[in-house]
C-alpha cells in the first residue's frame, strides 16, 4: 500500500499550533485583564466602603454633638425653671413674712418715721396713709410716693444678687 503523504500538513499543523498558542495567548490576556479589572473593583469597593464608614462616622458624630448639645439646653432649662421656682418659692415666703413684720412692736414707729420722710419728700401738705399689704404712700396733687413692704422684701432679694445662687449650689 502506499501512502500519500499530504503536502499541506505541515502547514496545516503549523497553522494548528499559531492558532492555539495565539488563542492561550489571548486567553491568558483575557485572564490577566478579567484579574485586573477584579483587582481594580474590589479597591473600588473598599475605598467606598471606607468613604461610606468615614461618612457614617462623621454624621453620627454630627448627630451626637446635636444630641448632646440639645440635652445641655434642655437641662440649663430645667435647671433654670427649678432655680426661677425655688425664687418665687423664696419670694413667696418673704411676702408672708411681712404679716409677722406688721405684728412687731417696731412696726409702727417705722411706719411713722417712712410717711414722716416722704412728706418731707412731697411737702408738709402730703396726706399719708397705710398701706393695705403694708408700708406707706403720701399724696399731693400731682404726685405721690410708696414705700410698700412688699417692694422693701423684693428689692432686699434683688439685692442679695450672686449670694441667691446658694438656693441651689450644690
Amino acid at each position: 500500500m502506499t501512502t500519500t503523504t499530504d503536502p499541506l500538513a505541515p502547514v496545516r499543523d503549523a497553522l494548528l499550533a499559531r492558532a492555539r498558542a495565539d488563542a492561550d495567548r489571548v486567553v491568558g490576556e483575557a485572564a490577566a485583564e478579567a484579574a485586573r479589572t477584579v483587582a481594580a473593583a474590589r479597591a473600588e469597593a473598599d475605598a467606598v466602603r471606607a468613604q461610606a464608614r468615614a461618612e457614617g462616622a462623621a454624621e453620627g458624630e454630627a448627630r451626637l454633638v446635636a444630641e448632646r448639645t440639645r440635652a445641655r439646653r434642655e437641662a440649663r432649662g430645667i435647671v433654670l425653671a427649678a432655680q426661677r421656682a425655688a425664687y418665687e418659692e423664696l419670694r413667696a415666703a418673704a411676702h408672708e413674712a411681712l404679716a409677722t413684720l406688721r405684728a412687731d412692736p417696731a412696726y409702727p414707729a417705722w411706719r411713722d418715721r417712712a410717711g414722716a420722710r416722704l412728706r418731707a419728700a412731697l411737702g408738709p401738705g402730703a396726706q399719708v396713709h397705710e398701706l393695705p399689704g403694708g408700708g406707706v404712700a403720701a399724696e399731693t396733687p400731682g404726685r405721690r410716693a410708696a414705700v410698700a413692704l412688699t417692694d422693701l422684701a423684693d428689692r432686699a432679694l434683688d439685692g442679695l444678687g450672686a449670694d441667691l445662687a446658694g438656693l441651689w449650689a450644690p
